[in-house]
C-alpha cells in the first residue's frame, strides 16, 4: 500500500472510530436516561399503590356492611343510601346540582310545589276519590273526601289569621281550571254566591305547606278527574316517601337555586369526575335532617355513610401498566447493551486496523528519511 493510500485509509479509519465512539456515548447516555426512567417508574408505582376510592354504605348482608362506589346517582337517589338518608349535591355557592328531569319539572312548576310534583307524576293529596268517581264509592265516601278538603283549608286559613267565623263552616270549595294540564287553575271558595280564588297569603314554611296540601286535595277532588287519575297520590303508602323526597328537593332548590352539569365530558354520571370534584371541594354534600327539617352540610370525611378504601381495581390496572412499562424499559436496555457490544467489537477491529496502517505509514516515513539522509 502506497503512502498516499495508507494516509487516506488512516483518515477513513479515524473517522469511523470517531463515529463509533460518538454512537457509544449516545447509547450510554440513553442507558442513563433509562435508569432515570426506571427510577421514576418505581416511584410512581409505589405512590400509586396508595390509590383509594370513595364508597357509600348501601345496605347490609346480615351484619356485614355493603359499600358501593360513590356516584351522583347513588348519593342523590331515593333510598339508595342505607337507612334512607337523603342527600343533595351543591356547588360552592350552594346551588343544587340536579338532573335535567328535576330541572325541567322545577321550571314547569314556576315556584309551585304542586305543579312541580304533578310534572313528575305525583300529588300531595292523600285521597283517591273525586267528585266524579263512580263504582265502589258512595255519597258518604265523597262526603268524607269533601270534609278533608274543607278541614285542610280550615287549617291553612287559621294559620294565616283569616277567619270567617260561623260563615266559614258553610263555605263551598271548588276548583277553576284554566285549561288542560295538571294544576292549570286555582282553588276557589264560594261565599254569598260569589266565587273567590284562594291565593296564598302566608309567609312561613308551615303556612306554605298547609296551603300546598289544601290545593292538592282540592285539585284531586274537584279538578279534572282524568288528570287527577294519572297522578300517584299520597293516599297510597308506597308513594308517600317518594313524594316527601321530591318535596325536600323542591324546597332546597328554592333556597339558593339549582344548576345542571351540561358539559358532555364532565357529566354527573361520570363517577371519576364526581369523586374528583368532591375531593377538591368543588362539589359539596348536604343531607336532610328530620330533626331540623332541613338539609344540613356534611363532607366526605365527616359522613359516617361514606368510606375511603383501597381501590383494588385501580391498583390492579396500575400494576399491569407498571409491568408493561418495566418490560419495555428492560427490552430497550437489552437492545442498548447489544448495540454497545457491537460497537465495542467494531471499535476493537478498527483500532487494530488503525494501528496496523499507522505502523505501515511510520515505517514508510522512516524508510524515506533513511533514503534521503
Amino acid at each position: 500500500m502506497g503512502m498516499t493510500a495508507s494516509q487516506a485509509r488512516l483518515l477513513s479509519i479515524t473517522a469511523r472510530l470517531t463515529d463509533n465512539e460518538n454512537s457509544g456515548q449516545d447509547i450510554s447516555y440513553a442507558k442513563i436516561q433509562l435508569t432515570d426512567k426506571m427510577d421514576q417508574l418505581n416511584t410512581d408505582y409505589l405512590a400509586a399503590l396508595d390509590a383509594t376510592k370513595l364508597t357509600v354504605l348501601t345496605g347490609f348482608n346480615d351484619s356485614e356492611e355493603i359499600y358501593t362506589d360513590i356516584s351522583y346517582g347513588l348519593m342523590t337517589g331515593y333510598n339508595t343510601v342505607a337507612a334512607g338518608k337523603q342527600y343533595v349535591v351543591t356547588d360552592k355557592d350552594g346551588k343544587v346540582l340536579v338532573t335535567d328531569e328535576i330541572a325541567k319539572a322545577y321550571e314547569s312548576g314556576n315556584g309551585d310545589l304542586n305543579k312541580f310534583l304533578a310534572t313528575l307524576g305525583y300529588s300531595l293529596a292523600d285521597i283517591d276519590i273525586t267528585k266524579n268517581t263512580t263504582g265502589g264509592y258512595n255519597d258518604a265516601d265523597k262526603a268524607l273526601a269533601r270534609q278533608k278538603v274543607h278541614d285542610a283549608w280550615d287549617v291553612y286559613l287559621t294559620s294565616v289569621g283569616l277567619s270567617f267565623e260561623d260563615e266559614e263552616h258553610g263555605l263551598e270549595f271548588g276548583y277553576t281550571s284554566l285549561g288542560a294540564g295538571y294544576f292549570n287553575g286555582y282553588a276557589t271558595y264560594t261565599l254569598n254566591g260569589e266565587t273567590v280564588p284562594l291565593n296564598y297569603e302566608g309567609s312561613t314554611p308551615e303556612q306554605r305547606q298547609n296551603y300546598d296540601y289544601a290545593v292538592a286535595l282540592t285539585e284531586a277532588y274537584y279538578g279534572d278527574s282524568n288528570s287527577a287519575a294519572d297522578l300517584k297520590t299520597a293516599a297510597k303508602p308506597e308513594n308517600d316517601g317518594y313524594i316527601q323526597y321530591l318535596t325536600n328537593i323542591f324546597q332546597r332548590i328554592q333556597q339558593t337555586g339549582y344548576y345542571t352539569e351540561a358539559d358532555p365530558n364532565m357529566t354527573i354520571k361520570d363517577n371519576t369526575w364526581f369523586e374528583e370534584q368532591l375531593r377538591k371541594g368543588e362539589l359539596q354534600l348536604e343531607y336532610y335532617s328530620s330533626a331540623e327539617k332541613k338539609f344540613v352540610s356534611t363532607s366526605i370525611s365527616e359522613d359516617t355513610n361514606i368510606q375511603e378504601v383501597e381501590d383494588e381495581r385501580e391498583i390492579a390496572i396500575i400494576e399491569q401498566k407498571y409491568k408493561n412499562d418495566l418490560q419495555k424499559v428492560e427490552q430497550l436496555d437489552n437492545k442498548y447493551d447489544l448495540e454497545l457490544q457491537k460497537l465495542d467489537s467494531e471499535h476493537n477491529a478498527l483500532q487494530t486496523e488503525y494501528d496496523s496502517v499507522k505502523n505501515v505509514i511510520d515505517k514508510n516515513v522512516e524508510k524515506t528519511f533513511n533514503i534521503f539522509s
